[in-house]
């Protein structure tokens, strides 16, 4: 089975600008739709690009070759025949190698001028803008210039997804108003596409968003990715989330006209956190929450409460009480930090660990707890890894009788 790729058409649509590609040998799906406002019609890169790295993960995941009769990039086709897909597979074992023949491979275009990050007013997003924005010594040629909101699978799947976008973008739009930078607006069908297990927005986002970046190309020169893990934990290692291997995946995801990069991605979350409270902008507009419909905070997420116990330990949580509603009863805190005792595997748990820690003391008696709890969990895992190991050896030797 074959995937093809037709090649871009780029028009005029109901007020917006759309690049559409048409495909052959998907289910349920015959084009690849982005659209961008009128105002960013000089970004839009009408090379297949985009639709390439949209269809390089949904591909390897059923086991399809990849037919692209479009133009693309020839540094960009000649990197996701080698080392994207030995990056993708390493965090994904359950993709397949699959081949590529790409029928009109060019030099890259000339470079534009515009350097770019996404916005979701969360705390990934407010670092990079701290210092690739707010900081007075950043220079020309890493200073933002475009922000991006995607409508690319995190906001949830079909119509009900897309209008949740649409309520949050508003905020976003305000946001990006009192900064003075012009923000692209970027919806698309592409989550369609990632329907199949193993596919989730987690485990995807860096190729999705990294799309969109090479949608823009004609007029963005270097992307900014707000990767929400330090250089410490990098890995190509089976992974539930793709951003353990973003230093290593976007360096590859870039070509002579297009830079992708990770951004402050040498400070943890807490560092992060604290660079954020720099932000004055961030006061009245931080949005970290995962429950969120309009652009607030809900304060009771798992999210919501991470950020407020961070905020609260730098002492910081004053500067944004008006976007969280802090629980009365501080019993909220130890709550927290006793379940993220149990979660230390995660990079970002491990930092607001090691910030409770410094800062008030963890009691003996919660590692202790912990642990135990921890022990327990282990043993359950290792009991249902050896019937799921069992099984499977059963039904082998039934398919060798």
């Amino acid at each position: 089975m074959t995937i093809v790729i037709g090649t871009p058409v780029v028009r005029a649509v109901d007020g917006r600008i759309a690049y559409e590609v048409e495909l052959a040998g998907v289910d349920e799906v015959d084009r690849l739709r982005f659209t961008v406002p009128e105002s960013a019609e000089a970004f839009v890169n009408p090379r297949a690009d985009a639709a390439l790295l949209a269809l390089l993960m949904p591909a390897m995941r059923v086991r399809q070759d990849l037919v692209v009769e479009g133009p693309v990039t020839d540094e960009l086709a000649w990197n996701l025949r080698h080392d994207v897909p030995a990056v993708l597979r390493g965090v994904r074992p359950e993709l397949s190698s699959i081949g590529l023949d790409v029928r009109d491979a060019l030099a890259p275009s000339p470079a534009g001028d515009a350097v770019a990050t996404g916005y979701s007013a969360g705390v990934d997003s407010y670092a990079t803008l701290a210092r690739h924005h707010f900081a007075a010594d950043v220079p020309a040629s890493v200073r933002v210039t475009h922000l991006l909101f995607n409508d690319v699978g995190s906001h949830g799947r079909g119509e009900r997804g897309h209008e949740l976008a649409r309520r949050r973008l508003e905020p976003i739009r305000r946001g990006a108003e009192t900064m003075g930078l012009p923000l692209i607006d970027v919806e698309s069908n592409l989550d369609e596409l990632y329907r199949a297990p193993g596919l989730g927005f987690q485990q995807t986002h860096t190729m999705r968003n990294a799309a969109v970046a090479h949608l823009l190309s004609a007029g963005i020169r270097r992307f900014l990715y707000a990767s929400s893990v330090p250089y410490w934990a990098v890995s190509t290692a089976p992974s539930f989330d793709i951003s353990f291997a973003d230093p290593i995946l976007l360096p590859f995801l870039s070509h002579a006209s297009l830079t992708m990069q990770p951004s402050v991605t040498d400070l943890d979350r807490a560092e992060k956190t604290e660079l954020v409270t720099e932000v004055p902008h961030s006061y009245e507009r931080l949005d970290v929450c995962i429950e969120s419909v309009d652009g607030s905070n809900c304060s009771r997420c798992w999210k919501c409460r991470r950020t407020m116990l961070t905020l609260d330990l730098l002492g910081e949580l004053d500067r944004y009480r008006g976007v969280f509603d802090v629980p009365p009863d501080p019993a909220w805190k130890a709550e927290y930090l006793r379940a993220a005792l149990l979660r230390q595997s995660l990079p970002s748990t491990r930092s607001i660990v090691r910030l409770y820690d410094e800062r008030i003391g963890i009691p003996r008696a919660w590692r202790v707890e912990a642990g135990a709890r921890t022990s327990a969990a282990s043993i359950r895992s290792g009991v249902r890894t050896t019937a799921r190991r069992a099984a499977r050896a059963i039904r082998t030797r039934g398919d060798d009788a």
